[in-house]
C-alpha cells in the first residue's frame, strides 16, 4: 500500500516512537521472574491469562513483560504513540501490517503488527496504567538495547515515516544507527553481503558485568 494525499498518517509529536515496553517470550514466566529477580533486582507482577502467564517489570525504567505464550515472537519492541488510530493507518501506509489491534476513539488502545520488513512491532499510547504496589528496590539490569538487524534504508523510510526516525549511521560508512533511546539499528546484510533474517536481540544495561 503507498502513500496518499487523502490517507491519514500519524504526526510525529516527539514523543511517538519512544520505546515504552519490550515483551520477551520465555518457556516459563513464573520461573523466569523468580530468575531475573534474583540476577537484576527485577520486581514483577503476575498477570495470568486464558493459556499463559506474563510477569511485568514494575521496577524497571522501560517495562518488561516476561510471556510464555509460545506463539509470540522472541522479542517484541513497544512504542508509545499519542494516536494509535493515525499510527494503524500510517503503517499501513508505509507498508506495514496490523494483524490485531484495539483502538480507542480518543486516540487511546494499542495495535500489533510488523514493520514492511516482518519485524515485529506494537503501539499504545501510554498513560493508563494498571495500578500496582510501588517498587521496594531499584534494579541492578535495565533495557539497553533492543538491537534490531535489518535494511537500514528500508527501516530509514519506514519509521522514518512512522516516527520521524532520522537513523543517521554513526560514522560515514557506518551500516548502524540510533533510532531512539534503546534502540539502534543494524544492517549486517549490507556488511556480510549475505542475507540475514530480521531480527531483533535484547540486551541488557548492568551496573557491574
Amino acid at each position: 500500500m503507498t502513500s496518499t494525499d487523502d490517507t491519514p498518517t500519524a504526526t510525529p509529536t516527539g514523543e511517538d516512537g519512544q520505546l515504552v515496553m519490550v515483551h520477551l517470550r520465555v518457556a516459563d514466566a513464573d520461573r523466569a521472574g523468580v530468575f531475573f529477580g534474583a540476577l537484576f533486582g527485577w520486581e514483577t507482577e503476575r498477570v495470568p491469562f486464558d493459556d499463559h502467564v506474563s510477569h511485568y517489570t514494575v521496577n524497571t525504567d522501560v517495562t518488561v513483560r516476561l510471556r510464555d505464550d509460545p506463539g509470540a515472537p522472541p522479542v517484541i519492541p513497544i512504542y508509545g504513540v499519542g494516536d494509535v488510530a493515525a499510527t494503524i493507518r500510517a503503517v499501513e501506509a508505509a507498508g506495514g501490517t496490523i494483524s490485531a489491534s484495539e483502538p480507542e476513539p480518543d486516540g487511546g488502545g494499542w495495535a500489533q503488527g510488523t514493520d514492511d520488513q516482518g519485524l515485529p512491532l506494537l503501539v499504545y499510547r501510554p498513560g493508563r496504567y494498571h495500578e500496582h504496589a510501588p517498587p521496594s528496590r531499584r534494579p541492578t539490569g535495565q533495557v539497553g538495547l533492543v538491537f534490531v538487524r535489518e535494511d537500514l534504508p528500508r527501516a530509514r523510510a519506514f519509521y522514518g515515516s512512522l516516527f520521524g526516525w532520522a537513523l543517521q549511521p554513526e560514522y560515514p560508512g557506518s551500516h548502524y544507527a540510533d533510532a531512539v533511546p534503546r534502540v539502534g539499528v543494524f544492517d549486517e546484510a549490507a556488511v556480510s553481503g549475505e542475507p540475514v533474517p530480521v531480527s531483533a536481540t535484547l540486551f541488557l544495561e548492568v551496573d557491574a558485568l
